[in-house]
C-alpha cells in the first residue's frame, strides 16, 4: 500500500516594492493599503521612499502586511549598521541583495564577491539576520559561476529569481531541486525569457511557474514573492493578474 501524496500547503504570497517604484515614490502608504487591498500577504522592500522604517512597520501592522523580506546593501560593510536598524525596525528576519555582471566575469571576481557575502552574513548574523542572495542571468549563464559562489559562501541562502534563471538558459526547477537545502524565497515573475524585453503578469509568460513552485513545495521555502521589473500593460493590473493566478491556482496564498 502506497500513501497518497499529500499537496502542500501554499506558501504566503508576497510583492517585491520594486514592481510599483513609480507609483512609491509618490505616495508609499496608498502603494502599501493598495498591495494590501488586493490579497497580498506581505511585501518585500526596495527602499523605503523616504519614509522611517518605524513609520513603516506601523502601516503594515494597520494593514496586516508582513514584511517578507527587503533588498538593502547587505554587502557594503559601511551601511551594515544602518541595515540591521532598519531590518530589525521593520520586524524582518532575513535580508538580501545581488551584484552586478561585472562581478561575475572572473573566478578571481566571484571569489572576491564571495567574501564580500561572508562577511555580509557576519555582519548580520551579529545582529540576527539571516542574508539572502537575489541572482540575476549572468550568474546563471554559465552553471559553474553559481556553483562556484555558492560554495564560496556556504552561509548565504537563495532567492531565486526563476525568470532569469530561464533567460540564462536554465530550467528554474532543477536548480530549486539542487539548492533544496539553501532555498529561503522565491521570485516569482514570467515573460518571454528575452533580455531587454518587457515583463508579464505570472502565468502569461514563458516559465513554467506550476512545475517551479511544485518544486519548491519539496523544500523549506517560505515566500512566494512576486515581482515584475517593467511590463508593457498597466502595472497595477499586472500585480493584480499575478496575484490572482498564484492564489487561484493554489500555488500560493493570500488574504482573499
Amino acid at each position: 500500500f502506497q500513501a497518497p501524496e499529500i499537496a502542500a500547503m501554499p506558501k504566503p504570497i508576497s510583492l517585491q516594492l520594486y514592481s510599483l517604484r513609480d507609483q512609491a515614490k509618490q505616495d508609499f502608504p496608498k502603494v502599501l493599503k493598495l498591495v494590501a487591498d488586493i490579497g497580498y500577504a506581505g511585501v518585500e522592500f526596495a527602499g523605503l521612499h523616504g519614509m522611517k522604517a518605524a513609520d513603516v512597520k506601523k502601516v503594515l501592522d494597520d494593514l496586516g502586511l508582513k514584511p517578507s523580506g527587503a533588498h538593502m546593501p547587505v554587502f557594503n560593510p559601511e551601511k551594515a549598521q544602518d541595515v540591521v536598524a532598519d531590518a530589525k525596525a521593520l520586524g524582518l528576519g532575513y535580508v538580501g541583495g545581488g551584484f552586478g555582471p561585472q562581478d561575475f566575469e572572473t573566478e578571481d571576481k566571484i571569489k572576491a564577491a564571495a567574501e564580500r557575502v561572508n562577511a555580509g552574513c557576519d555582519n548580520m548574523a551579529a545582529a540576527g539576520l539571516k542574508v539572502y542572495y537575489h541572482n540575476h542571468w549572468w550568474e546563471w549563464e554559465k552553471p559553474e559561476k553559481a556553483d562556484l559562489f555558492f560554495k564560496l559562501c556556504p552561509r548565504v541562502t537563495i532567492q531565486l529569481d526563476i525568470y532569469w534563471a530561464q533567460v540564462a538558459g536554465q530550467d528554474p526547477a532543477k536548480i530549486v531541486r539542487k539548492y533544496a537545502d539553501r532555498l529561503l524565497l522565491l521570485h516569482v515573475k514570467d515573460g518571454p525569457c528575452e533580455k531587454g524585453k518587457a515583463h508579464t503578469a505570472v502565468g502569461k509568460g514563458k516559465v513554467n511557474t506550476r512545475a517551479v513552485i511544485r518544486a519548491a513545495e519539496k523544500t523549506k521555502y517560505e515566500w512566494a514573492i512576486v515581482e515584475l521589473d517593467s511590463c508593457d500593460t498597466d502595472m497595477v493590473q499586472a500585480v493584480r493578474d499575478s496575484y490572482s493566478f498564484l492564489v487561484g491556482n493554489k500555488l500560493a496564498s493570500g488574504r482573499k
